[in-house]
């Protein structure tokens, strides 16, 4: 006798290193964390965001916006890069933004909460 699968209840969270984005534009970027976030999971990015990509974010969710899509929360910070970061990035030529940001669904992520250094996330089980 076949039994069936249980749908099981939880919250799905994605650690991803910056590695995993790296080299892609930021459309590529955009185009990643949507189709996640639309899969109901929360994404913990180990990068930080510019305030221009927190904006395209923004302007990308809410164009998307429709009945099973409420938009997205996000959060984050980014830390002040030390002497030998800030070198690295003059020699190499890349910016590192350093940091952490949490982006999910809106109907998933409840409440968030923000200091300094530090994220807290109420998550719903639906």
């Amino acid at each position: 006798m076949a039994r069936k699968k249980e749908k099981k209840k939880g919250v799905k969270i994605e650690f991803l290193s910056r590695s995993i984005l790296e080299g892609k534009s930021f459309d590529e970027k955009l185009d990643f964390i949507m189709e996640k976030v639309k899969s109901d999971v929360i994404l913990v990015l180990e990068e930080g965001l510019t305030p221009e990509e927190k904006k395209k974010l923004i302007e990308r969710s809410v164009s998307e916006i429709d009945d099973n899509f409420p938009g997205i929360e996000f959060s984050g910070f980014n830390s002040n890069p030390g002497i030998f970061e800030k070198i690295l990035s003059v020699l190499t030529g890349q910016e590192r933004k350093e940091g952490l940001v949490i982006v999910g669904s809106s109907k998933i992520m409840e409440k968030v909460g923000e200091e300094k250094d530090m994220i807290s996330l109420l998550a719903k089980m639906e």
